[in-house]
């Protein structure tokens, strides 16, 4: 028999019989009939099946592959690549609004977090424990992590960044962290050693930057001959805070 069958177009694309049988239902891919009314399939097949593949793995739907698949039949390729190269750039789009989604709710998440063990009263839960809130998680707010002073001179422990805004300051802190070649628990914080060719530039900014929307924090940094120091100091019990910011010390 010539072309392939529809087992062997299975086992060279990876695509299930059942698969098969859909997309031809679909009018995707119309292989040939044998005399005796098997599937037969040729190279042609096989590259449109490939296509498919990729396509899938790009994320779109069978409505759009149908689009391209029609312009992929006219053997001219700017058409494709362009109509190609719209669908991946909403594709992308939709994917960056989802990281930044999934970003803001880790940062709510490591926000509540940070909140958990900073007080537990002996009796049922209250309002400042950190298990029960009316408010969602989620949704975009100064969160504060402990009390102002009975003074009210002392900044608060709190932070008013966004839920999103958060989620893009933490990344760079992780990555800042990341460049940390020692970490050590010191009087009412932590520090952070560098080596010495690290952007002491971008530590600078970084905590400028902190600083104005978290003024609770206060940052000291040191650059020696051979090392940069970074000390992440607050009130006792922001503790938590840092903790979730740089890490905690061992």
């Amino acid at each position: 028999m010539d072309g392939y069958s529809i087992s062997q177009v299975a086992e060279r694309t990876g695509f299930p019989p059942t698969t098969l049988r859909f997309y031809e239902q679909s009018g995707l891919v119309r292989p040939a009939r044998t005399p005796a009314g098997y599937r037969s399939y040729d190279d042609t097949h096989i590259e449109l099946l490939s296509f498919i593949g990729r396509a899938k793995g790009f994320g779109l739907s069978l409505e759009e592959i149908t689009e391209l698949l029609g312009l992929l039949g006219d053997d001219e390729c700017a058409p494709v690549q362009g109509r190609l190269r719209d669908l991946v750039d909403t594709k992308i789009a939709d994917a960056q609004a989802k990281i930044a989604e999934l970003e803001g709710f880790t940062a709510e998440l490591r926000r509540v977090a940070a909140t958990l063990g900073t007080h537990t009263p002996a009796g049922p839960c209250d309002d400042s424990c950190g298990c029960t809130t009316d408010e969602p998680v989620g949704v975009a707010r100064p969160v504060v992590l402990g009390r102002r002073d009975d003074d009210g001179d002392a900044p608060a422990i709190a932070c008013t960044l966004s839920a999103n805004e958060v989620g893009d300051r933490l990344a760079l802190w992780d990555a800042t962290v990341a460049d940390a070649t020692g970490r050590e628990a010191i009087d009412g914080g932590t520090r952070l050693s560098f080596g010495r060719d690290v952007d002491v530039a971008g530590i600078a900014a970084l905590v400028v930057a902190e600083q104005d929307c978290c003024r609770f924090f206060t940052f000291t940094l040191t650059v020696g001959v051979d090392s940069v120091l970074l000390d992440v100091c607050g009130p006792a019990d922001a503790q938590p805070v840092i903790d979730s910011l740089v890490g905690a010390a061992s």
